[in-house]
């Protein structure tokens, strides 16, 4: 077709060659021939568009991409892409106007032109992708249980019911840890790599997570294109150890989705469910059986049942084989499929076809597909027809004597997952023969139950050992209990003496018994220390009942019963009377993971209202243990009632309490105690005996106004006027709440809510909130949000509904609303929003969460988020302003901080000198040392260093006090880089000391890749130097307090109660809690007279996978430790032994410093109070 003016030549009609998908573009051309010899301009046009016959709109349907002018040389042709993108399936028709006119044509030609223009028609049929799926089971692939560093891959088949090419896309959706574990591969895992380790094969197979492919369209009459995708499933290595316990398997689940592979949203066309058990697969047969020794005669045969149990947490397919051919030993079955738990026989046989055959085996028992291996020595032997080996009767005469000290062993109660040991001793009572003894555990709970010798250097753990003991000589036996489930245990040790074949000796059994899981108590609602609780009573008065509710919760997997007895003081030898003392309930039994509300009633007598200070009123002890016990020794007391005075001392307060009565909801204990009765049961019941020390605190109301320590360890707090008045004048930026509140807000709510009547007790309100204060810290634009939370309790007997309001521009909190079950508390997730990580200017925030409650009630928690600052960042901003309103910090915020996961590192960067050392410098001058960093990897590194903290100074006076130097000690040079592979780099480092002392100060060389910045780790370096004045200079006495600060001055200002744990304290800068740390940094002694002393155990614990050297800076007395140095290895904690020991009355704190061998210090504060000789 021409135009009349250009001449142009165009097709009347334009088509796919195929169905257009949905989504995707598809391209095809026009044709444009100028066969003039004139340079023809060319205009191209949309007139309409029809879909399935119905015209749309050109504005709203644009799915049609082409170039609308293009100049075409005389005699050429121009090939025009139309590119056509539907977005709804149907057939499209679509008309376009070709004009052309000369290229220095005229307008009215052009109009002209355009009004006589060629038209071309532009047939598409566009349809939604089908993408078929086959699994083999219905849209979903299971991988089974798999062992530890096992892999399987399973085929993922599709198939395009399209008749256009469609291009997908396949993603893998899953959680971090899954997400690795899940990978694609094109091409098929062939058989031969089944026996391949799992590094071989990945290192012959692509292992995307996303992968493309181009479908091709699918023709009529012919079979439809498929492709074959393989997932992989490779499970991650773990290290287990054979003794170890076994958790349940773990659960991998992900999803396969498969999309249209567009730059544009496209919807799932289909998901398929990914599911994965990792476990260990762990078989256990009989220690006597892993030898198996038969006898048979020729043509006869001999069977023996060995049983095979999975002691593993998956299912477990096993080969059985014996490998070598021609062997007169048989197996069956030689497969065999087991359940954890499961236990099967399978029957050896040996069947000799030679006289003379004589054969040791070996039957493997393999775990498909990676094992492990299991192997058991099989041993024949041809006897002649007609005999059997031989078994002798003992003769009594002839056999010596073994002795035995115990006739039992009985063990109580073990917690799950722990192990106790006892010990027994054998004599040989012979004079002349050495003793060959075999000892065995058998019975039906045998695997509960382990010997424990020693094989060289190692101690081992085996069902059976044998021993040789000589002439009179002892020799010990070691047992260890380790029960797995919660039920009685019985087995028993066999000793057996072993001869030759044909003589085997005499063997006799000791029973042994005990019981998996324990009861475990705790006290909540009053204020934990060390080794024991305490509560406070305030504004007592004489002939004025008080009282203190709390809760006694059992936390552990067994029921437990309690008694609890009120003395006079903590040496329990005064019982307190009932009129001063009544405890409710004083017996009962707890069962596990419940509690029990306790109240006691304090009447005080006009005697003691002179104390005008703080004064220890009474001690409750709360003797306790699980259940069972109890039941067994009122069982044996049955029958010996007067046993008790034969085992407890005559003094024992324990002989005055009848632990036989009947207990409070004792009726309610179902749980199933069969162990027989062992002549200790009463024994182990008293040597099983817990007990909870509660020390009740009291003073009388005249004392109380001249006290500046207040007890938050009550309910009702108490809040200084000082502290409301300040409640709308927050330190640093401050927010307001820009969610709308019911009722008043501002200080009328505030006071309203934190600040209870006077004369209300704790419990008598009917919801309180616990912690009533949060510290958070800012979000990281790299890290998560750190979570806080608080607690609703709910101390009525009635469902409670309750809504929060707070700010939720700057917070999420989680649940917004909603009931709480009577007696109980209800968890509220606090945590930043993450769009605060880029408005590090608005730090600190403060602000208020908004509780109401019980049809009106308001309460409210103060917030604060802090940024999430260095130590040496803290230091410098604690000695150079105040807190806010939220300085106090309750121990329950510290707690709440997420512990970030241990990594390798990711560099090898080393250190070469890990502790630089300066020569003697005198104050004002300066000296010079380097640290050497050494990259021994293969990638080039980026390093930089940051200071932990400043710098502690020592020796600047004769009080032995430790400083902190508010000045630049140190100064490296240059202080980042990048470190080339195999390169060396030193830093220049120069002491700059301005005062005398010893100074101490350590450093971060935090490391990275250089292409990779998120894969960050820490190397850490201490700088030491000493700086001495000149002899002839004059010593000042007078310490500058603007280049050095005392380290209690740091600490004093974040406390305004010595009980609560702000985590601003040096000992706990560390808020993650790595390598060694002091869950608690504060620790107050017990009011304690002039001249006696009291000891608190402070708890250190070692995070880390290796071994930390301590080195304890002796406090101020009066308080003292008796260690210097310890030794903590990893993953294990020490209680260290601290006295206060007064010598004159008064309060005393100091600081316990605690020095470890990676640069770090922790700093324990210490508070004790001391009272008038009686």
């Amino acid at each position: 077709m021409t135009s009349g003016f250009g001449n142009v030549r165009v097709p009347e009609e334009l088509k796919f060659p195929h169905a257009c998908c949905v989504g995707i573009a598809s391209q095809t051309h026009l044709s444009v021939l100028n066969p003039t010899d004139r340079w023809l301009q060319v205009s191209i046009g949309v007139l309409s568009v029809s879909v399935n016959g119905e015209k749309v709109d050109l504005s709203a349907y644009r799915c049609l991409v082409f170039k609308n002018k293009v100049i075409i040389r005389p005699h050429a042709t121009e090939e025009i892409k139309v590119l056509f993108i539907p977005s709804d399936p149907g057939i499209f028709r679509c008309t376009f106007s070709v004009a052309s006119w000369p290229f220095s044509a005229d307008p009215e030609t052009i109009v002209q032109s355009e009004a006589l223009a060629s038209r071309v028609i532009l047939t598409a049929i566009a349809e939604t992708p089908v993408i078929e799926v086959e699994t083999e089971k219905k849209d979903f692939l299971d991988f089974g249980d798999l062992t530890y560093g096992g892999w399987k891959a399973l085929p993922l088949k599709l198939i395009n019911k399209t008749r256009a090419t469609v291009p997908i896309r396949l993603i893998i959706n899953a959680n971090a840890i899954a997400w690795r574990c899940f990978t694609f591969s094109k091409e098929p895992v062939h058989a031969s790599m089944n026996a391949a380790p799992y590094a071989d094969v990945i290192a012959q197979l692509a292992a995307p997570s996303v992968i493309n492919h181009m479908m091709p369209a699918s023709y009529d009459g012919q079979d439809p294109e498929f492709l074959v995708i393989w997932v992989l499933f490779h499970s991650p290595k773990k290290q287990i150890t054979s003794s170890e316990i076994l958790d349940s398997a773990e659960e991998f689940l992900a999803r396969v989705d498969i999309e249209v592979d567009s730059p544009n949203p496209t919807p799932v066309i289909k998901s398929i469910s990914l599911r994965a058990r990792t476990g260990i697969a762990r078989i256990h047969a009989p220690k006597d059986l892993q030898t198996i020794h038969l006898f048979a005669s020729v043509a006869s045969s001999t069977k023996q049942h060995l049983p095979l149990k999975n002691a593993g947490n998956i299912n477990v397919y096993l080969d059985i084989k014996i490998p070598d051919q021609g062997s007169h030993f048989s197996v069956d079955p030689e497969t065999l499929f087991l359940k954890p738990g499961e236990e099967h026989e399978i029957i050896v046989s040996f069947t000799p076809k030679d006289p003379k055959a004589c054969e040791e085996r070996i039957l493997r028992i393999f775990v498909q597909p990676f094992g492990p291996q299991y192997e058991v020595v099989l041993k024949g032997e041809v006897v002649s027809s007609g005999s059997k080996p031989v078994t002798l009767g003992p003769c009594c005469s002839d056999i010596p004597s073994i002795l035995s000290n115990k006739q039992f062993l009985a063990w109580g109660g073990v917690p799950l997952g722990r192990t106790q040991l006892q010990k027994l001793a054998l004599r040989n009572d012979s004079t002349s023969t050495t003793q060959h003894l075999r000892l065995l555990i058998r019975g039906q709970d045998q695997d509960c139950f382990q010997l424990q010798h020693t094989f060289g250097s190692e101690e081992r753990l085996t069902s059976n050992c044998e021993i040789r003991i000589h002439p009179k000589e002892d020799i010990n036996i070691s047992i260890l209990f380790a029960p797995t489930r919660l039920s009685c245990m019985l087995a028993k040790l066999e000793i057996k003496q072993l001869g030759i074949r044909l003589q085997p000796g005499i063997k006799f059994t000791i029973p042994l018994s005990g019981y998996g899981g324990t009861s475990n108590l705790i006290l909540e609602d009053v204020k934990k220390l060390s080794d024991s609780y305490m509560v406070t009573v305030n504004d007592l008065i004489p002939g004025k009942e008080r009282r203190i509710v709390f809760s006694v919760r059992n936390t552990g997997s067994r029921a437990a019963f309690v008694k609890a007895i009120g003395f006079k003081d903590s040496q329990k030898k005064v019982l307190l009377d009932p009129k001063v003392l009544r405890i409710f309930p004083d017996k009962f039994v707890l069962k596990e993971k419940t509690q029990e509300d306790v109240t006691i009633i304090y009447n005080p007598s006009d005697r003691e209202s002179n104390y005008k200070t703080t004064t220890e009123l009474s001690t409750v002890y709360f003797f306790s243990g699980d259940e069972i016990s109890r039941q067994q020794c009122r069982r044996a007391l049955l029958d010996k009632p007067g046993i008790i005075k034969q085992i407890l001392p005559e003094h024992s307060v324990l002989q005055n309490i009848d632990f036989a009565e009947a207990f409070q909801d004792e009726l309610l204990v179902t749980e199933v105690y069969d162990l027989p009765q062992r002549p200790n049961d009463v024994q182990l019941f008293y040597g099983n005996m817990r007990k909870i020390i509660l020390s009740v605190i009291g003073e009388f109301r005249d004392s109380i106004s001249n006290r500046e320590f207040l007890q938050p360890s009550s309910k009702a707090r108490l809040v200084s006027k000082s502290e409301s008045d300040s409640s709308g004048k927050h330190g640093g930026n401050v927010s307001l709440d820009v969610l709308p509140v019911k009722g008043p807000q501002g200080s009328p709510l505030l006071s309203q809510a934190v600040r209870p009547p006077q004369d209300k007790s704790s419990s008598e309100e009917m919801w309180t909130v616990q912690p009533e204060q949060l510290i958070l810290l800012a979000p990281s634009p790299c890290d998560l949000a750190k979570t806080g939370r608080f607690h609703i309790l709910n101390n009525s007997i009635r469902l409670l509904k309750f809504e929060l309001y707070w700010p939720a521009h700057c917070l999420t909190v989680t649940p917004q609303h909603g009931f709480i079950a009577p007696e109980s508390k209800l968890q509220i997730l606090v945590s930043p929003n993450s769009s605060l990580s880029t408005k590090q200017s608005m730090f600190p925030w403060s602000g208020l969460i908004y509780i109401h409650c019980d049809n009106g009630q308001k309460k409210i928690v103060k917030v604060q988020i802090q940024e999430d600052l260095t130590q040496e960042e803290l230091l410098t901003r604690l000695a150079s302003r105040p807190f806010g309103i939220l300085s106090p910090v309750t121990e329950p915020s510290v707690s709440h901080l997420v512990k970030p996961m241990t990594k390798p590192p990711s560099t090898k960067i080393e250190i070469r000198n890990k502790t630089v050392s300066f020569p003697t410098t005198e104050p004002g001058e300066t000296s010079e040392n380097y640290l050497e960093l050494e990259n021994h990897g293969n990638t080039d590194v980026k390093w930089h260093l940051s200071s932990l903290a400043p710098a502690y100074v020592k020796g600047v006076d004769e009080s032995g006090d430790v400083f902190r130097a508010t000045y630049t000690a140190f100064r490296c040079s240059p202080i980042s880089g990048i470190l080339e592979s195999h390169r060396i780099q030193k830093v220049s480092i120069t002491f700059l000391p301005r005062d005398k002392g010893d100074y101490a100060q350590f450093w971060d060389v935090e490391c990275h890749p250089l292409k990779e910045p998120h894969m960050k780790h820490t190397l850490r370096f201490q700088l030491s130097g000493q700086s001495v004045k000149a002899e002839n200079e004059p010593e000042n006495p007078c310490i500058s307090t603007n280049t050095l600060i005392k380290i209690d001055n740091l600490v004093k200002p974040q406390r305004q109660a010595a009980s609560e744990a702000s985590a601003l304290v040096p000992g706990q800068l560390d808020l993650t809690h790595r390598g060694v740390y002091a869950p608690e940094d504060v620790y107050q002694f017990l009011p304690t007279r002039v001249g006696e002393s009291r000891m608190l155990k402070v708890n250190l614990r070692n995070n880390s996978f290796i071994t930390h050297s301590l080195k304890f800076l002796s406090p101020r007395e009066p308080f003292y430790v008796k260690h210097s140095k310890y030794s903590l290895r990893a993953q294990h904690y020490i209680n260290m032994p601290v006295q206060f020991r007064p010598k004159s009355v008064g309060r005393f704190e100091a600081l316990l410093v605690i020095q470890t061998d990676e640069g770090k210090s922790v700093a324990i504060r210490l508070i004790g109070e001391a009272l008038e000789k009686n």
